[in-house]
């Protein structure tokens, strides 16, 4: 027989278990203390029922979320501003404000993602924001639009953590950071298509009265409604609960369930999340030092993401085509996490590959910087684009870093709110960057984002000097308070991962 420690050095980050080391079966025990057999081959399979089921659902999750909060700077390309008689600066208010009510509901969500369920209470926000990003397409004025998009916010705050709680509900420490990494993809994906559809919803203008703006917000609010009945007919509750809210039909065998349910009892203990937990969470310099990682680095996402195709419209190309132009970088952005976070799983590090995600988009920013307004359109664009294909490739490797690194459950869901509010935060003040003022060569817009992911290598710098510190009393022995942090720990390693 496998013991538990021996499965955990073993088991691949995407494979989940190699059939050459484990040719007899493993044995775990549940959750009631009795042992769990099954062989690697059963395991293997059920990963990738997992892989084939789960992930895809929660990844349509994101990827409706993304589209719903990136699609204004499609908008822009169009008839927006003039139909509602605002200005860019006013759009830059109007997505602060949904910003804001990210940053304001994310916490109290993640508590009451923890109080009713997660998929229940996912499904629940999904179809409430669906709905709201669908009125989106009757605005009239600045009110009505700074009330839509500041709702919005306010319901989608609370997806991006707690999708990955439920990563945690189905997969070992072992196996969760890749799947973060994935996880993402319905973000890039989101902003790669989400450019290519606006190309050809654009062109609508005109159909049924409505501007092409408008349709944009229809067809996609619907598009998020359409994932929201994916999730009440195929979202498993949990590892031991695997039938979808609706209770009707279940996918998974009672073999199944097992094996799960021995796989995760120490590695997602539901959190019972309470104000000593949120206190001891907000005095941990750890969690802190994520928050601001993601803060400095997401910055730049904000500005690129909002303004990316109002910048390659400026550079000469038609609203049609610089829609679909600024989807390359979005594309590269999906090859090159998948690679760094293979990466990152191979050597164990997630700091030194945060570094080279950020050292690769300091070369671009600083080349933006310097070239001249009279440079070729095309040579401006791709120097834009490879730049946009580095943003954020760091965000899943940060996420996963703090999730992996959790000494509780709790401390893994709190952890987790703290570093969507800081991708948040960034992504608000980035959008002050590229400012009318500063059109169309935008060196300061581009100065400031060389200056953010120097400080983001700093501060990467600094929070691997807090581990490795970590690292050196890790055979003294924990004191009581750690010991009696949680009834269940979530697997906590011997060494912190830097």
């Amino acid at each position: 027989m496998t013991t538990l420690n021996d499965q955990s050095s073993a088991t691949k980050s995407m494979g989940g278990v190699d059939e050459k080391q484990f040719p007899t079966d493993v044995s775990i025990p549940d959750r009631n203390g009795e042992a769990i057999a099954w062989t690697a081959k059963e395991e293997k399979r059920l990963l990738r029922k997992l892989d084939c089921y789960l992930m895809p659902l929660l990844v349509l999750g994101f990827f409706v979320l993304q589209l719903d909060r990136s699609n204004i700077s499609n908008a822009l390309t169009d008839t927006l501003t003039k139909d509602l008689g605002i200005t860019r600066d006013d759009v830059n208010l109007g997505n602060q404000l949904m910003l804001a009510g990210i940053v304001v509901a994310e916490l109290p969500s993640n508590i009451l993602l923890q109080k009713v369920g997660a998929p229940i209470w996912l499904t629940g926000q999904m179809c409430i924001w669906g709905t709201i990003a669908l009125t989106q397409a009757w605005c009239t004025n600045i009110h009505s639009f700074y009330a839509t998009r500041f709702l919005l916010g306010l319901f989608e705050g609370g997806y991006i953590p707690g999708g990955q709680y439920v990563l945690s509900l189905f997969y070992t420490r072992e196996e969760l950071a890749l799947r973060t990494a994935i996880f993402y993809f319905g973000n890039y994906f989101a902003t790669a298509t989400g450019s290519l559809m606006a190309a050809g919803i654009l062109n609508l203008a005109g159909q049924a009265g409505l501007s092409g703006w408008q349709w944009l917000f229809i067809i996609e609010g619907i598009m998020t409604l359409v994932v929201f009945l994916l999730f009440v007919l195929f979202l498993p509750r949990s590892a031991s609960h695997t039938k979808p809210i609706h209770g009707y039909w279940d996918l998974f065998t009672d073999k199944d369930r097992a094996i799960m349910g021995a796989r995760v009892t120490k590695s997602a203990a539901r959190a019972q999340i309470s104000w000593a937990h949120i206190k001891e969470a907000f005095t941990d310099v750890r969690l802190w030092l994520h928050l601001i990682l993601n803060l400095a680095s997401l910055a730049p996402k904000g500005g690129l993401q909002l303004y990316g195709p109002s910048v390659i419209k400026g550079l000469g190309f038609s609203k049609t085509r610089a829609n679909a132009l600024n989807s390359v970088s979005s594309f590269l952005v999906v090859v090159f996490s998948f690679a760094i976070s293979y990466a990152s799983d191979a050597t164990g590090l997630r700091g030194p590959w945060c570094i080279v995600a950020f050292a690769w988009s300091m070369a671009f920013a600083g080349a933006l910087f310097g070239l001249p307004l009279r440079s070729d359109k095309w040579t401006r664009y791709w120097v834009f684009t490879f730049l946009g294909s580095g943003n954020a490739l760091a965000q899943g490797l940060n996420d996963a870093w703090l999730s992996v690194n959790a000494r509780t459950p709790e401390k893994r869901s709190i952890g987790l709110a703290f570093v969507v509010i800081g991708s948040n935060l960034g992504g608000l003040a980035g959008q002050q960057m590229f400012r009318e003022s500063d059109a169309p060569r935008y060196q300061r817009g581009f100065l400031a984002i060389l200056l953010l992911y120097v400080a983001s290598i700093a501060i990467t710098a600094v929070l691997m000097a807090v581990y490795w510190w970590s690292n050196r009393g890790a055979e003294r022995p924990e004191s009581a308070q750690d010991a009696n942090a949680s009834e269940e720990l979530v697997g906590p390693p011997l060494r912190c991962q830097l």
